[in-house]
């Protein structure tokens, strides 16, 4: 028997071409080694185990990734789950366990999953899934992977493991009772794993019984009523045979309660309210009237507190990118049989109606319309009373429910004839609208299928809401619940923060968490996942920042969904880790403040360009300092301006250099959009210098907003890999070799003595033969001793040329980014252009008359003023202010070249016209201008 419900074939795909592509070509390899050549940052691919049972303490070892020298700390995102490293003692002196440790988990801490960081000598790491339980866990034992080899596994009880390798396969068994049943549950991609997990069950009598894979999240879960008493066994493999060191998973077999869903999955913030839950093994529960597959469901009725902060989102299991929108909270139902998996239980908008069989239901808004699509041509409808002229939204939450569905909605309006005969009139058929674009890019994918429908009730009366599944003539399932929630629009918008490992624009992408060095940039990718329309501009901030740490700020523009945030180090900020906050606010309906706290997002594993990343929903955003000084900074020194239609914009930029660092660093500006109509100008700032000009001009055509803008470097550095390992070393290396020297001057003593009583004939033959057996004793003693020492000397020895050779200026690639460059662009009075005679030839001591036209717009009628200021590095250049009065659209300016004016083509000068437009306003016409002698 095999269940392969809710397949998800993306999933699959991807997982074929990164195999096949492993077959046939080193692509990702040297795709990954780009990402090693730059500044170490810490990064963890796998912890095992991954996770513990609560009020026990269990050994951690973060066993996969980069740049884990000096691990210290890990840190969780609940405060009682607490970590010190394992030591090991020798001698009386006490040393860590490279990369282990023994976390404690208080019996208090629910059941769930959280985060996990490493911290270590390049900062705290990207977060990984940390599992919470309350079963007994061992460890796999290899050999495994063959039948006869079956590690054994009390019921009620859960294994850690790994797929060890390629082609691994491993097999556990466990002793069952006829009618027992039981669940098989195995977690993999819900622990960041990139394992494709397939279980198998075998009888006693070594039959296969059922088979699963991505049947709950992605990972593979069995019920099953065993058929006799006996050892069962279950085999556990990937769905390509590929493994290695990150093929983590944990195997429970047990009879807890396991919740397929519940219903309705949301409820109304800051009260209790009724759920069903429906799934195995549910104390208390009756026979449902719901099977998956040929599996009848259980049901128990239930209270849930619902907590009173709506916006807000804990997922239960791994979030999906596609989810983040989603408001939430983690559900885990507790019993005497132990506890539920975790549930993500949704929060409410208004009066939750729950579909019934055959009943054509009717809506109060705003509310919530919860059902599912259980079986073949499932359609639902619901009804709800519209004013004329007023604007309605319809939205379905299907796939960002972590549901595979493709929803449909279908509008009717109900008209009424004198006999009380309906009919219907269709409004609309929508189908998979994109409710947020692709916001993240390749490396967190916000698209979803679910549906968003906006219209204006053609007048009052009473409208008619179907709901259908896409493919509902070939599928069906009760787990396809989704929720539609009606209401008047109601703008609002909730944030992603998706940290962006330094590398080269455009090349892929990593696991990163926000590690800043001394006098450091990092940059933060903000996506607004706007709602109903809401189209104000969303001010960004950053709070729980330590001292030495800022953020300048960004903003969301009007008509944008993203921005990027530079987080920046003074060289004084000293070493510290921690968990941040950032932060969007903006006016929403009726001028009412919204703020919103950004959900973290994170990249699970390196990946190439043009490849799609896994990532998810994180539970924290964490932040660290190292204890290392940036090689160099790159300072915009312009925060913010403001500027109307047709601006220049001159921004002083200076290159910080440190230890010794003087390479040319090419500039290239990051954050304005190509059809932003704003020209931007990059450069590089050349060896031996700092300090360089850069020129944007924001012309008549660009489009009013905001625009959150930094430059992005990139330099090749000469980098020396903690070096203060090999002052380490070394002085483990002179101990080593006192302690040598030490015990070959005691080898020497002791053989002395030997020889001198071999020689003394003042002893008896009998005190001879006593004190020479001692004599022998202490010589082999001390030859050991020696022997020992020497060994030390040697691994000691090894360490140095280990460390110097690690510690050799090696060339790395930097991308740190500037600091950042806020432009807010508003209309303008007028646009402008610029008679320049002779193509801008002046001589010293001469004039010319530059005429220039205005064209009045966006309903400016007033006098504007004409000057010229003078950008940097130009002098002897004057003109007079000159007047345009308001009847009048022309003027000629005199532009003077004095005897000290400097010569050659003058950059970046333009002619300004200012006027009174909604405060004052500045409006820029670029001219060139040749002086000579």
């Amino acid at each position: 028997m095999t269940h392969t419900r809710f397949f998800d074939q993306r999933r699959y795909f991807a997982k074929v071409v990164c195999f096949l592509v492993a077959g046939i070509s080193s692509f990702f390899l040297t795709g990954f080694s780009i990402v090693r050549a730059q500044l170490p940052q810490t990064a963890v691919y796998a912890v095992s185990p991954s996770g513990g049972q609560k009020g026990q303490t269990v050994e951690v070892r973060v066993t996969s990734g980069k740049d884990l020298e000096k691990l210290d700390a890990l840190s969780f995102s609940h405060t009682g789950i607490k970590a010190v490293p394992k030591m090991l003692e020798s001698k009386g002196k006490k040393t860590p366990v490279a990369n282990t440790f023994l976390v404690t988990i208080d019996k208090a801490v629910p059941v769930g999953v959280y985060d996990v960081r490493a911290h270590g000598l390049y900062g705290l790491s990207n977060p990984r899934s940390f599992v919470v339980g309350d079963l007994p866990e061992k460890a796999e034992v290899e050999p495994n992977n063959k039948s006869a080899q079956a590690t054994p596994v009390a019921m009620d009880s859960l294994v850690n493991a790994t797929l060890q390798s390629a082609t691994d396969v491993d097999y556990y068994s466990f002793p069952g009772k006829k009618g027992e049943k039981v669940s098989i549950d195995c977690r993999a991609s819900r622990i960041d794993s990139p394992m494709v997990a397939i279980v198998e069950l075998y009888g006693p009598d070594h039959k296969r019984l059922a088979t699963e894979r991505d049947t709950f999240r992605n990972d593979p879960y069995l019920n099953y009523t065993l058929p006799a008493d006996g050892t069962y066994q279950v085999k556990v493999r990937d769905l390509t045979y590929t493994g290695g060191v990150q093929h983590i998973y944990r195997l429970g077999i047990h009879k807890k309660p396991h919740i397929e869903f519940v219903m309705p999955p949301s409820g109304t913030p800051g009260t209790t309210t009724n759920h069903t839950l429906y799934g195995y093994n549910l104390p208390g529960g009756k026979t449902s009237d719901w099977s998956l597959g040929d599996k009848p469901l259980q049901e128990v009725q239930v209270k849930i507190a619902i907590p009173a902060k709506p916006a807000t989102l804990q997922m239960g299991e791994q979030g999906f990118p596609h989810e983040v929108s989603a408001d939430g909270f983690s559900y885990v139902w507790e019993t005497p049989a132990g506890s539920s998996n975790p549930m993500t239980i949704y929060f409410a908008e208004g009066k939750i109606v729950r579909d019934e069989q055959n009943v054509e239901e009717t809506l109060t808004l705003p509310g919530e319309f919860v059902g599912q699509f259980e079986a073949k041509n499932d359609v639902d409808t619901f009804r709800f009373a519209g004013k004329a002229k007023q604007k309605y939204s319809i939205e379905v939450f299907g796939q960002r429910n972590g549901i595979v569905m493709d929803p449909v909605i279908v509008v009717d309006q109900v008209i009424k004839d004198k006999a009380g005969k309906e009919t219907f009139k269709r409004l609309a058929n929508v189908g998979a609208t994109s409710v947020f674009p692709d916001l993240g890019g390749k490396l967190f994918d916000t698209r979803t299928d679910d549906p968003y429908y906006l219209f204006t009730a053609p007048a009052d009366g009473v409208f008619r809401v179907t709901l259908r599944d896409l493919q509902f003539e070939t599928r069906g399932n009760p787990r396809m619940l989704y929720r539609a929630v009606i209401r008047q629009p109601t703008p609002d918008f909730r944030l992603a923060a998706l940290p962006l490992n330094p590398q080269a624009v455009n090349t892929g992408g990593a696991p990163a968490s926000i590690a800043l060095r001394k006098g450091d940039c990092f940059k933060i990718s903000v996506m607004a996942l706007r709602q109903d329309g809401f189209n104000e501009t969303i001010d960004l901030s950053v709070k729980g920042l330590p001292a030495g740490v800022s953020c300048k700020g960004a903003s969301i523009g009007v008509g944008t969904n993203n921005a990027e945030m530079i987080i920046q180090a003074d060289e004084t900020a000293k070493k510290w880790s921690g968990q941040i906050e950032i932060v969007g606010q903006a006016t929403g309906a009726d001028s009412k403040k919204l703020e919103r706290v950004a959900r973290a997002a994170t990249v699970l594993r390196p990946v190439a360009v043009n490849i799609r990343a896994n990532s998810r929903i994180a539970r924290s955003l964490g932040l660290s300092v190292i204890d290392e000084v940036a090689p160099y900074q790159v300072v915009a020194n312009v925060t913010e301006i403001k500027v109307n239609q047709g601006r220049q914009i001159l921004v002083p930029v200076k290159v910080i250099k440190r230890t010794g660092f003087d390479n040319a660093v090419a500039l290239a500006w990051n954050g304005i959009p190509k059809n932003s109509n704003i020209t931007i100008q990059n450069k590089t700032i050349a060896k031996g210098k700092q300090d360089e000009l850069f020129q944007l001009f924001v012309n008549n055509n660009a489009k009013p907003g905001v625009y959150t803008a930094y430059l992005q470097s990139t330099v090749d550095v000469s980098y020396r890999r903690n070096p203060g390992q090999v002052d380490e070393a070394k002085k483990d290396q002179a101990e080593q070799a006192k302690k040598l020297a030490d015990a070959q001057a005691a080898l020497v003593a002791a053989t002395k003595k030997r020889d001198a009583l071999a020689k003394d004939k003042t002893k008896t033959a009998a005190q001879k033969k006593v004190e020479q057996a001692k004599a022998v004793q202490e010589v082999t003693a001390a030859t050991a001793a020696v022997k020992t020492a020497t060994a030390a000397k040697k691994a000691a020895d090894a360490k140095v040329a280990a460390a110097t050779k690690a510690a050799t200026a090696k060339t790395v690639k930097v991308y740190a980014p500037s600091t950042p460059l806020v432009i807010r662009v508003n209309p303008a009075p007028v646009t402008m252009t610029l008679a320049v005679p002779g193509g801008g030839a002046l001589k010293k001591g001469a004039a010319i008359d530059v005429k220039a036209t205005i064209k009045r717009v966006n309903g400016f009628k007033g006098p504007v003023q004409l000057t010229l200021p003078l950008p940097p590095g130009i002098k002897g250049v004057t003109a007079a202010t000159v007047q345009i009065p308001a009847d009048k659209t022309d003027a000629t300016i005199q532009i003077k070249a004095g005897a000290d004016a400097t010569e050659g083509d003058l950059a970046n000068l333009v002619v300004q016209a200012k006027a009174d437009f909604q405060g004052e306003a500045l409006v820029d016409a670029a001219i060139k201008l040749k002086v000579t002698k």
